[in-house]
Parts: C-alpha cells; sequence; structure tokens
C-alpha cells in the first residue's frame, strides 16, 4: 500500500529539539520583526488551546499572548530543511520504505509491499518511533489503495485522538471514511474548485467520486479527474524524486512597515526574485513564468484597498536572474498604483522544467552565446553567496538586506499546515 508521513506541527517541533524546556508550554512560530508585527506560522497544541489560529496577526493577539505566557519564535527555514533531510535519512536507511519521496518540507509518500492492515499498522508503527528516537520529531502516518488515500487516512490520523497518529484505510473501509472527509479537505481541490462542489452540492469526498468521469473533467480537468481516480482507489499520479521537486517557488513577505514608493518596492521584489532564482538553481530547474502580486493591508479599513496580480510567460525558459527580474519590473509596471500603501507582495516562479533539454528561442540571435555567457555569471553569483553568505554578492537593485536576513516573512514553500 501507499503510505504516508506528515510531521505533527513541523515548525515548532523543529523549534523545541533544542528549547526541550518549552515542551508542554503554549509555542507558536511567527516572523516576529523589530515593530511586533507579522503573522503566526505555526503553533503547538498548547498555544491552539488558548485560542491562538495560524494566521493570526501578531498585534491583534498581543494579549492572549501575554496573558498566556506564549513563547514566539522567528522563523527559521534553514533548520526546517535541515532536520526534514534528516528524516529522509532515517526513514531511507531503515529499508522500511520503497520509493521513498519527499513531497514538502514535511510531508513524505512512499509504498510498503503489504496490504494487511495489521501488519501496516505495526510496520507504520515501527517507523514512528523510529523517526522520534532519532530526530525527535513526531509524525502522523497514513496508508492507503493511493497516494490520495494515504493522504486521507493521515487526515484521520491527525484529526481524532483513537489512532493514535496512525490510520490504515484498506479497500473495503474506504466509502466509510470518504463520507467523514468535507470536500473542502480533498487533497488536490484548490478554493476555486471548492466554490465549484458547492454549487453542486457536493459535499463530502464520497460524494466527488459518485461525480461521473466526464463531468469532473469538465469541470476541473485532468488534474481533477486523477484526484477523482485516487479517490476510487485507481493510482493515477506518480511521484518520483524528479515529479516531487517543487512545481512552483514562491517568494512572498508582509512588511512590517507599508511601503507607498514603487521604487522601494522593486528593491523587494528584487530582494524575493534573486532568492527564488537562487532555489531555482538549486533544484537544477528552469521557469516559463514569472508571476507578481501586491495587496495593500486588509486589516486597515481606514485606508484604499487595492490587490492585483498578473503573470509573463516567458519565450524560453530560464534560470537567470537578470532576465526574470526584468520580467518582475514589467509586471510591476502594469499593477503598481500610486497612492496605495502595500502591504505584502510576492513573486512566484512557474511552468518548472528540468534544465536540461531547454528548447532554444529560434528568433533569438546569438542566444547560446549569451546563455553560457550569462550562467557562468549566475554559478559565480551562486558560488559566492554560498561561500560567504546568502546575499553577499548581489545586484544593483537590491536591498542591502535581502533574502531570509530581511525582517518580515520570505516564504519560499506554503505555510505549515494547521492539521495536528
Amino acid at each position: 500500500m501507499f503510505v504516508h508521513i506528515d510531521c505533527n506541527n513541523f515548525f515548532v517541533s523543529c523549534e523545541l529539539v533544542s528549547r526541550p524546556e518549552l515542551q508542554g508550554t503554549p509555542v507558536v512560530v511567527a516572523n516576529e520583526n523589530e515593530n511586533h508585527g507579522g503573522i503566526i506560522l505555526a503553533l503547538n497544541q498548547e498555544a491552539k488551546a488558548v485560542g491562538l489560529k495560524r494566521g493570526n496577526p501578531l498585534f491583534q493577539v498581543t494579549k492572549i499572548i501575554e496573558r498566556n505566557h506564549v513563547t514566539v519564535i522567528d522563523v527559521h527555514h534553514n533548520l526546517y530543511h535541515e532536520i526534514s533531510g534528516h528524516i529522509m535519512d532515517v526513514v531511507r536507511q531503515s529499508e522500511m520504505v520503497l520509493d521513498f519521496v519527499q513531497y514538502s518540507v514535511d510531508e513524505f509518500f512512499g509504498v510498503m509491499p503489504d496490504d494487511d492492515p495489521v501488519r501496516l499498522r505495526n510496520y507504520l508503527q515501527q517507523l514512528k518511533d523510529l523517526i522520534w528516537q532519532e530526530t525527535q520529531i513526531p509524525v502522523s502516518c497514513g496508508a492507503g489503495l493511493t497516494y490520495t488515500l494515504a493522504k486521507t487516512a493521515t487526515y484521520f490520523a491527525k484529526h481524532y485522538k483513537g489512532y493514535h497518529g496512525i490510520c490504515v484505510m484498506p479497500a473495503d473501509k474506504r466509502q466509510q471514511a470518504l463520507l467523514q472527509v468535507p470536500a473542502k479537505d480533498i487533497w488536490g481541490i484548490g478554493w476555486r474548485s471548492i466554490k465549484v462542489l458547492q454549487q453542486r452540492n457536493v459535499e463530502t469526498a464520497w460524494a466527488f467520486t459518485q461525480l461521473s468521469e466526464q463531468v469532473v473533467k469538465s469541470l476541473f480537468g485532468i488534474r481533477g479527474v486523477r484526484t477523482w481516480s485516487e479517490l476510487k482507489g485507481i493510482p493515477a499520479l506518480v511521484l518520483t524524486g524528479k515529479s516531487a521537486r517543487q512545481q512552483s517557488i514562491m517568494y512572498s513577505r508582509t512588511f512590517a512597515q507599508m511601503i507607498g514608493s514603487k521604487e522601494a518596492l522593486l528593491t523587494q521584489l528584487n530582494n524575493f526574485t534573486s532568492a527564488a532564482c537562487r532555489r531555482l538553481r538549486a533544484q537544477k530547474s528552469l521557469c516559463t513564468s514569472v508571476s507578481l502580486f501586491v495587496a495593500t493591508n486588509r486589516h486597515r479599513e481606514d485606508l484604499p484597498q487595492y490587490h492585483n496580480d498578473q503573470t509573463i510567460r516567458l519565450h524560453t525558459a530560464t534560470d537567470d536572474t537578470i532576465e526574470i527580474s526584468s520580467a518582475v519590473k514589467v509586471l510591476l509596471d502594469r499593477l503598481f498604483r500610486s497612492g496605495y500603501l502595500y502591504k505584502q507582495a510576492g513573486v512566484i516562479l512557474s511552468g518548472l522544467q528540468e534544465s536540461d533539454g531547454i528548447q532554444l528561442d529560434m528568433f533569438a540571435d546569438n542566444y547560446v552565446e549569451e546563455s553560457n555567457r550569462r550562467k557562468k555569471l549566475m554559478q559565480v553569483f551562486d558560488r559566492i553567496n554560498a561561500k560567504h553568505g546568502s546575499n553577499k554578492l548581489h545586484f544593483s537593485g537590491q536591498g542591502e538586506a535581502s533574502g531570509e536576513q530581511m525582517a518580515g516573512f520570505m516564504r519560499p514553500h506554503k505555510i505549515e499546515d494547521d492539521t495536528d
């Protein structure tokens, strides 16, 4: 059966490894800055119990934090990726899981060559105990006939204490389980799709499987059909080391101070672009689309509100910071509106493909020569920054304090899941 391993309250769990004295006390991880701004990114059960939630702006919950002696820890993405890699090594060395793949910083998939629920649960318990013993990170585990059903099983492992962090979903329990899963919690169903399902009175995962394939395809395309098939117990997804790499890279930030200047906003966006391109090259990918979004402070109802986003599709896939920064500038020219104070902005690189096998632009003069020259330049930048600091060498359009060193939240991946 397919198995899914999900780290519990991962950001907080990572922080507690080095600060065990905080175990049993309310702890949150946030992008706190010198002005006490930012939002809560992750929290443990004790913090949830006092009324805090993921996404709470810190300034709105100051009294709750002070009254309940909540510890606020700044986010450390490098630490989380390091521990995630350690978990990968532990599971691989155990040789208990086949085709083991890291799907995100806190999620993993694999295969166990057994379909007996009792034996599977015993194996997963051994694996769960081993991960805890070696890393001190608590995990929840699920097993099912497909990747999607395995992740759905983890949903039960997280939400129902009776499972003790492990849920195996055999074929004869599939209908019973899917009847209890809200449609909004189906893995692979986005918020736009949820609205479509609500219009059709599809409230559960089981109800979704009862739609015809033709209807699902017309509404959600081939990706929706794959999710539909997986929920019906028919494997339709393939996850390998290459396919599990990030399919998009996003860097965004909620600014400590609102920004009204186009030049100042562009400086921040250039910082994001540089960091995103470093990650793009690190995973040996190229992007074909660049997106930009900007937004004002929705909590300041006394101020004019504006939010917008746009995308540019590149003629040729690239990992060149200079080229991608040029696209970001074009997008900002289109999106920027004077008279507004911007609180958040972000750059998204998507349409990723492997860096070998690039399709050249046949209309570009001397493209190969110029591409090779730029590639060498980017390698020099990455090598120097890797040795001396993530932003020791930067382009003129960037600020002095960029990347992860800037105050505020910079996210190269999703905010941690809010489930237990």
